[in-house]
């Protein structure tokens, strides 16, 4: 209604001029020599009512202007209803809470990257401690690229597993090895080698003369402030490994007579620490491949 008023307003405002225009032409046409002052001065208000009659329809037209601008501020009013309130309050929050999350997360990336460091400088610091005071049997290993503590059952040929028999920690001590290898890399403690964990182990009754209880190794992962979830086969094996160390978590497995560990992802391969070889540990693996190894008897997940 109200575009069809303008535009009646800006017709007249072009048609009623010019017809006043002609009217007049026409007037003086007609009365050609016999203009005497009375009118001119009938002519001067034609001009004038014409002026007039421009600038009314103008004025009235920018009174409607300012009435359809306050029509569509109403009508934005009136479509705020408590529905769309809601909906771009939740889009606004959800907006936010997405900032924050990317945030965290390159905080947490930073935070990472730097306990990372630390660990290097903390472990080396305590290799570098124990050469320097003449007793580098205390920490025999290493840290790889992954920033995981190594350490290799074989560099432990002198020291005994548990008092029983013969036996060493070379001979026996994979499991209690391969919680040195979680301990050391999740805790960032130098303090686990393979010689303490295997004296704690066998202390509470977790060696024998086969080998370790897996179940022992399971107990005192735990009692060192670590969660574990136990599993016996390998039914659901794949997908624990890769969402697992996906997560930065790690796995103890239970192969047939021996253990090591799984320690992260590389180029989508399994990354391991075979502390029964050296040479093993410097390849990565697939699912498919690992398992070809030895076979899977069970494993344990562990995280912080």
């Amino acid at each position: 209604m109200l575009l069809l008023i303008k535009n009646l307003l800006n017709l007249l405002t072009i048609i009623v001029p010019i017809v006043l225009i002609l009217y007049t032409m026409l007037d003086l046409i007609k009365n050609q020599i016999d203009v005497d002052k009375k009118y001119l001065k009938v002519i001067g208000k034609r001009f004038i009512y014409a002026v007039l009659i421009f600038l009314v329809p103008t004025v009235i037209s920018l009174v409607i202007n300012e009435v359809d601008e306050e029509n569509k501020y109403l009508t934005c009013y009136k479509e705020a209803t408590t529905e769309n309130i809601k909906y771009y309050r939740a889009r606004e929050e959800a907006e936010k809470k997405k900032e924050e999350e990317t945030n965290n997360i390159a905080k947490e990336k930073a935070d990472a990257e730097r306990k990372q460091i630390e660990n290097i400088r903390r472990i080396l610091g305590e290799k570098n401690k124990q050469e320097k005071e003449g007793n580098p049997g205390s920490f025999i290993g290493s840290i790889n690229q992954g920033n995981t503590c190594i350490y290799y059952q074989s560099d432990y040929r002198a020291y005994s597993y548990g008092g029983i028999g013969k036996a060493t920690i070379a001979s026996h001590g994979c499991g209690p090895t391969s919680c040195a290898v979680i301990l050391c890399t999740m805790l960032k403690d130098p303090k686990y080698t393979p010689i303490l964990t295997t004296n704690e182990i066998c202390r509470s009754g977790g060696c024998t003369s086969g080998g370790t209880y897996f179940e022992s190794l399971n107990k005192y992962l735990k009692s060192k402030g670590l969660n574990t979830r136990l599993v016996y086969g390998s039914k659901t094996a794949k997908s624990d490994f890769y969402n697992a160390l996906s997560n930065n978590q790690m796995i103890l497995i239970y192969v047939n007579g021996h253990f090591h560990v799984l320690s992260g992802l590389q180029d989508g391969k399994i990354r391991i620490v075979e502390v029964g070889s050296k040479a093993k540990s410097q390849k990565l693996y697939t699912y498919e491949e690992l398992i070809a190894l030895r076979g899977i008897k069970g494993y344990i997940v562990v995280s912080r």
